[in-house]
């Protein structure tokens, strides 16, 4: 059954990596996390573990391959992998924080990507008009219905009292909204000033409630040019800056999630030639179909020419391709599932020529704290694009960092030796199996170990931090249930800092 819209961009978060949320063992096979001490580690002067001297070592490593059996925990890990360092002179450590998005950003954004096309204010297409309200009175009508025939008396009580809600709802909601007589001022605004303009609009109830000290931009289009165009900006200290944009022949995206991680685009899956997509997490409830006015032939070398050439325009010409592929993308227009194919080029910046890979510990808060229920996270910078035979039609700029210094110009790093010592120990336990009745065990292939660069974040400060050199292990990871987690997508299964050695905790960011 379809929820009301508020419930429906209070989606959950999907992170990409493998790894569960690092810790230290008891006994602890690195350093405690402090970062005063890494950086002291990092500022040495002497001659050992200079960036030239883990050139050389790696050199030995033309592929790392090793066979681990854990059959307490119940894990086997098989690595044979190329490890590599970045061709630089040196590796540094750099302050950061994160960066709103700026007017001036957003005006580029619609001049670039939709040059002289009209916006209107977004919050009003989510208006429920009393149609809509009718059909989710029809739906709970017939699970009513159904939970008296089974006589579950809970449930009956919760569908009347659901009802009774609705029917109070649909004598205030309208008969209709025309988009066009709300013309978008198209500029981003306190979401607390939008919220007090008008209480009762239940787009800016949510977001007031859910952040009320932030700002946002929500703009549609009129589809008149055959496109659905969607533009939404948030800057928000609890839940992170973003910039979306998405464009379908198809209706309007709906990709307005709170949380700000690199999941990009909702629910895309790898293509799989020859078989329907399979969308975790979705209850599609009904036939899935491909869509036959949004058509994938255009080259991926032709694609990715034009994701080059949109960073540039927009002054992007630090973020580089970091992965990419077709992928399947979900498209929902009431109880009508369709799905298209894109090219999704995901982006991250280049420091030094060296990536920043955020994908390993993005940093969340979500609990008690004292009397007070905090929840904040501060996602992955990276710029995620979609691209099909009609152009650009996604553009998904997310948590945006602002640097602001080089804390170390020249940073001394671990040896690999020692670093591969502590993944060996660290990978099983961190990939144990859940369930030891289950009877299989947890399997772990690692193809790629690289030599990146990481934002990790202050302890004491939720939006600021370093950004390090890391060694990121790579691969994926089967579950005792004999189910991928990743199925072919490579991921991070463990990511380590190179300058202390500790692991990076993925809810701590650090």
């Amino acid at each position: 059954m379809k929820k009301k819209c508020v419930a429906l961009m209070l989606s959950g978060v999907m992170v990409l990596t493998l790894a569960g949320c690092a810790s230290n063992p008891e006994k602890s096979v690195v350093k405690e996390k402090n970062m005063d001490k890494m950086l002291q580690e990092a500022q040495k002067t002497d001659d050992t573990n200079t960036f030239d001297q883990i050139k050389e070592e790696v050199k030995k490593y033309e592929t790392y391959k090793t066979h681990i059996e854990d059959k307490k925990l119940k894990v086997v890990v098989d690595v044979d992998a190329k490890v590599e360092v970045p061709e630089v002179e040196k590796l540094s450590v750099y302050r950061v924080r994160a960066q709103k998005i700026k007017q001036d950003f957003l005006e580029r954004v619609q001049k670039t990507l939709t040059p002289g096309l009209a916006y209107y204010d977004g919050s009003k297409g989510k208006t429920r008009t009393k149609s809509d309200v009718a059909k989710e009175i029809n739906d709970y009508k017939k699970e009513l219905n159904d939970a008296k025939k089974s006589g579950d008396t809970a449930m009956v009580e919760e569908y009347e009292g659901n009802i009774a809600d609705l029917k109070k709802e649909y004598e205030k909601a309208p008969d209709h909204v025309k988009l066009t007589d709300y013309p978008s001022q198209n500029k981003i605004l306190s979401i607390k000033d939008l919220y007090d303009s008008d209480p009762k609009d239940t787009f800016y109830s949510w977001l007031y409630d859910l952040h009320g000290d932030g700002e946002m931009y929500y703009g549609l289009s009129d589809g008149k040019d055959g496109n659905y165009h969607t533009l939404f900006v948030q800057n928000s200290e609890n839940y992170g800056n973003c910039l979306r944009y998405e464009c379908s022949k198809n209706g309007y995206s709906d990709n307005l999630s709170s949380a700000v991680v690199d999941n990009d685009f909702q629910m895309i899956t790898p293509k799989k030639d020859g078989r329907e997509p399979e969308f975790s997490g979705v209850d599609l409830g009904g036939a899935l179909t491909h869509v036959d006015n949004e058509p994938l032939t255009l080259s991926q070398e032709e694609a990715e020419q034009k994701v080059n050439t949109l960073l540039e325009q927009l002054g992007l010409d630090d973020y580089k391709c970091y992965e990419q592929g077709v992928y399947s993308q979900l498209i929902q227009n009431g109880d009508v599932n369709k799905y298209r194919n894109i090219y999704r080029f995901l982006c991250l910046r280049k420091l030094d020529n060296v990536f920043v890979n955020n994908q390993a510990g993005y940093k969340l808060t979500d609990g008690w704290q004292g009397k007070d229920y905090v929840k904040k996270m501060w996602g992955s910078e990276a710029v995620a694009v979609a691209v099909n035979d009609s152009g650009i039609v996604g553009f998904h700029y997310l948590s945006p960092l602002s640097i602001s210094e080089t804390v170390v110009k020249d940073s001394r790093i671990k040896s690999f030796d020692e670093i591969k010592e502590t993944f060996e120990k660290m990978v099983v336990i961190e990939n144990a199996a859940q369930d030891k009745e289950a009877g299989g065990s947890v399997s772990v292939k690692v193809t790629d170990v690289n030599l990146v660069y990481t934002r990790i974040s202050e302890k004491d400060s939720f939006d600021t931090g370093l950004v390090v050199p890391v060694w990121n292990f790579e691969g994926t990871v089967v579950d005792e249930y004999g189910s991928g987690k990743a199925g072919k997508k490579t991921g991070i299964i463990l990511s380590i800092n190179a300058i202390d050695g500790s692991v990076i905790n993925q809810e701590l960011g650090y």
